[in-house]
């Protein structure tokens, strides 16, 4: 199953006001990062989906060696420019054939794994590993099927974003379908992005996500040489089956 694709090259300067709103979650997450790294004794990490760079440079500015790469120069040209004077190397690259070291960590944060079907991400799995040393850590998110599929999901229009940044408003509806059976949603987005009283910039955005359960996620990670070593409900929170948003995972190549 092909998933249909989100275009980052057209949202990329636009991307860090609608998804990364205010600074709080991300900085949640890499200190939740810096804590759970600290604790394993990982000093060089490999971000596979670095987009505008929320995560490397966070780590970079605590001391880690990161290298970060990502599909979209769009997004690599954002990130490159927020990151100056820091020693990030960015790469242009696939997560399904980067090839860039040995690390002690790799992550892909943000859902980034929805992209893929569960047989692409099988494979993903298998080339993450190459870039790992034994006993490496993969870190990554993926919103929680089992949330959606128990009721979470919603079925009519709304608006998920609405904020003004720098005299400039972003307003952002949601249309979304859901296929309970195969665990696909379907996202129809559309963002105005508006300075001032000036003619509104529309952008429309439909692509699909990949939903799993931790159960499903634990199982095909095992089947391609990884051991899940703790499951979260967001950075440093338990784990609810059915109330959890999204299921963090915390896996080992062994």
């Amino acid at each position: 199953m092909t998933l249909k694709q989100y275009d980052y090259e057209t949202i990329a300067p636009f991307y860090d006001v609608l998804e990364l709103n205010g600074k709080n979650e991300y900085e949640k997450i890499n200190d939740f990062l810096d804590i759970l790294f600290k604790k394993m004794n990982v000093s060089s990490v490999l971000d596979v989906t670095c987009g505008t760079g929320a995560q490397v440079i966070g780590l970079a500015k605590r001391g880690y060696t990161v290298v970060a790469s990502d599909l979209s120069e769009s997004m690599l040209t954002v990130a490159r420019k927020k990151a100056a004077g820091l020693p990030i190397t960015f790469h242009k690259a696939d997560i399904k054939n980067v090839q860039l070291g040995s690390f002690d960590a790799v992550i892909s944060i943000f859902n980034a794994i929805a992209h893929f079907s569960k047989v692409e991400f099988g494979e993903i799995l298998d080339n993450l590993g190459k870039n790992l040393k034994s006993g490496g850590l993969y870190v990554f998110d993926i919103f929680n099927f089992a949330f959606f599929k128990e009721g979470g999901f919603i079925g009519h229009e709304f608006i998920d974003r609405s904020i003004e940044h720098e005299g400039t408003k972003y307003v952002r509806f949601n249309n979304n379908t859901l296929d309970k059976e195969k665990g696909v949603m379907a996202v129809h987005q559309k963002s105005y992005i508006q300075k001032g009283l000036d003619k509104a910039l529309e952008l429309r955005e439909d692509w699909d996500m990949q939903l799993y359960v931790a159960a499903e996620l634990r199982i095909l990670l095992e089947e391609h040489g990884f051991r899940v070593l703790d499951t979260f409900g967001g950075p440093g929170v338990p784990f609810d089956e059915e109330k959890s948003l999204s299921v963090w995972i915390v896996a080992e190549k062994v």
